[in-house]
């Protein structure tokens, strides 16, 4: 009998699974291309890589390549530089939360320091732009280096906005819309014109994308207090003083102000023992019920973008959406 995360993920394991070949194509790229003179450029890349990871950036690059037509070496190539930005995002992203886990192993930055893991993310955005050039065609160029520059903007917002609970949801949503929906919606877009398709066909994929990137953001923001099984500790989110989605809706209802805003404080020599108090006060103001809901809003924008395509690969990408949705009951 199938486990609940193993129902929960079934449509993304069918889709891996149609698309192995490729993947296993795309996975050849990246490690041709983090090979490197320097043996620790090496280490820290490959342990990185091999720890897994969904791999759904490239997944739907692919899968977007074969909804506009066929799947092709550029297509490869696009999938394999959208996961180098996204492993050195991950790469420099726990360094600036001093994160431990990582995919449920100890983090680079934890085993390696800083440095290493800083220049090594560096290392894996220059690959992924050498792959870009490969391709020959400066419109993918453009998209990834957009994508890119979005996503470093988004960083940025998030890093000046730490522990800010005075953060708007219109301010929230453009930080998850540029850090995390940007390098979804470039991925399906790259794809989809790399698999030959007009600009309307592209598009159409890119809105999937973007939609997609935000449901996905809303709903690991409410996995980061409730899932046990997602390989990062439970409240990483809150101990690192991100102030993410139900914690907002949570402090925009309580009128306890003061218990967020000491909770949130990062002056304070440790806020774990307020970690219970705020997950209790979290399912009181049924900020995860709500936060759901917005996710499933953008689920069905989703769902939306793909209404032209027709096929058995286009109604496993409704099905994954709904198995994202489905982590969290409404």
């Amino acid at each position: 009998m199938l486990q609940e995360s193993q129902i929960v993920l079934e449509p993304l394991y069918h889709l891996k699974n149609d698309f192995h070949s490729g993947l296993q194509q795309v996975d050849n790229i990246i490690f041709d291309n983090i090979s490197a003179s320097e043996p620790l450029i090496k280490s820290i890349a490959a342990t990185l890589i091999s720890a897994g990871g969904k791999r759904l950036r490239p997944l739907l690059c692919l899968v977007s390549s074969q909804l506009a037509g066929a799947v092709v070496q550029n297509s490869f190539y696009l999938a394999a530089a959208v996961e180098l930005i996204h492993v050195a995002t991950l790469l420099h992203d726990d360094v600036i939360d001093e994160s431990c886990l990582r995919r449920g192993k100890q983090t680079a930055n934890l085993c390696w320091g800083n440095k290493p893991s800083i220049l090594v993310g560096d290392f894996l955005f220059a690959r992924a732009f050498e792959l870009m050039v490969k391709s020959g065609n400066i419109k993918f160029l453009d998209i990834l280096a957009c994508a890119s520059s979005k996503i470093s903007e988004g960083e940025v917002t998030q890093l000046r906005c730490i522990n800010s609970l005075d953060l708007s949801i219109e301010e929230y949503l453009k930080i998850i819309e540029y850090k995390t929906s940007t390098l979804f919606a470039a991925s399906c877009q790259l794809g989809a014109l790399s698999g030959g398709a007009n600009d309307e066909t592209a598009h159409s994929l890119h809105e999937f994308g973007k939609y997609f990137g935000l449901m996905y953001q809303i709903m690991d923001d409410i996995l980061d207090y409730t899932d046990e099984t997602r390989g990062k500790l439970v409240g990483d989110d809150f101990r690192e003083g991100k102030v993410t989605f139900p914690v907002l809706l949570a402090y925009q209802a309580d009128a306890d102000k003061d218990f967020w805003h000491n909770a949130f404080d990062r002056s304070k020599a440790n806020n774990e023992d307020k970690f219970g108090d705020a997950l209790q006060r979290l399912h009181d103001f049924d900020a995860f019920k709500q936060s759901a809901a917005v996710a499933k809003l953008y689920a069905q924008e989703a769902q939306k973008a793909l209404q032209p395509f027709h096929s058995p690969t286009a109604d496993m990408l409704h099905l994954l959406v709904e198995s994202f949705l489905g982590k969290f009951a409404l």
